[in-house]
């Protein structure tokens, strides 16, 4: 099933500067458990390709792809 995983992204060295990112996730479980939990990989991915920023906070949105 398609989802976009939805991160909100914040700078290291800045905090308060905080940015919203979309990513178009497929192959994940129809099950919004499930793909809960298979998602949770691609954010850590995503935290060690972009060392700048942490994950202040995200979701996983059913049906929103891009």
């Amino acid at each position: 099933m398609l989802y976009t995983l939805v991160i909100l992204a914040c700078l290291t060295s800045a905090p308060e500067a905080c940015e919203s990112r979309e990513l178009t996730v497929g192959d994940l479980a129809i099950h919004p458990g499930a793909a809960f939990i298979q998602a949770q990989p691609l954010v850590a991915q995503w935290t060690e390709t972009h060392p700048a920023f942490f994950v202040q906070r995200w979701r996983l949105l059913p049906g929103r792809g891009t």
